[in-house]
C-alpha cells in the first residue's frame, strides 16, 4: 500500500465509523434534536494533521455516508465536509495544537463554518429544513457540545499512530 494512500483510508473508516456511531448510538444524547457532531471533530483533527488532499478526500466520503444515513439531499453533508476537509487541511504544520484550548476553537470556527454553509444550501437549494437557520438556537447547543467534547476527542486521537502530524519535505 503507497505511503500516501494509507492515512486516507485510515481517516476515512475512523469518519465512517464516527458517522454510524452518531447516527445511530448518539440518539441518546440528543438536546432539543440536537447530537454532537463526532466526526466532523475527527474531520477537523485529521485535516490538521494529514493536509487538503486527505481531509477534503475523508470529508466527502464520510459525508456521502452521512448523506445516506440520514434524510438530507445526496451530496449536501459532502459539501461542507470536503471543504471544511480543505480549509482546515491548508493550516498542516502552521498551527501549534494545545490539549485544552486550540481543539475548543478550531472546532467552535469548523462548528460555525458548518453552520454557515449549511444555512446557504438550505436557502440557495430551497431544502425543507427547519433546523438550518444560521445563528439559530440548535447551531448554538451543537457549538457547545462539539467544544466540550473536542479536547477529549483529540487526545484519544493523539493515540493513532497513522494520525501523527505529517513530515514537512525539505525542498
Amino acid at each position: 500500500m503507497a505511503k500516501a494512500t494509507k492515512p486516507v483510508i485510515v481517516s476515512t473508516l475512523l469518519l465512517g465509523l464516527a458517522v454510524i456511531i452518531q447516527s445511530t448510538l448518539l440518539k441518546w444524547a440528543a438536546f432539543r434534536g440536537v447530537k454532537p457532531d463526532i466526526a466532523l471533530i475527527i474531520l477537523i483533527f485529521i485535516s490538521i494533521r494529514k493536509g487538503s488532499m486527505t481531509g477534503q478526500t475523508s470529508g466527502f466520503i464520510s459525508g456521502l455516508i452521512q448523506d445516506i444515513l440520514s434524510l438530507s439531499p445526496l451530496g449536501f453533508h459532502a459539501f461542507y465536509r470536503t471543504v471544511l476537509g480543505f480549509l482546515y487541511g491548508l493550516t498542516v504544520g502552521s498551527i501549534f495544537v494545545d490539549p485544552v484550548l486550540m481543539p475548543v476553537i478550531l472546532v467552535v470556527v469548523g462548528t460555525l463554518i458548518k453552520g454557515i454553509i449549511s444555512s446557504l444550501l438550505v436557502t440557495i437549494f430551497a431544502i425543507p429544513a427547519a433546523g438550518f437557520i444560521v445563528f439559530g438556537g440548535r447551531l448554538w447547543i451543537e457549538i457547545g457540545y462539539n467544544a466540550v467534547l473536542a479536547p477529549f476527542l483529540f487526545a484519544i486521537l493523539n493515540l493513532f499512530k497513522s494520525l501523527k502530524p505529517r513530515e514537512r519535505e525539505e525542498f
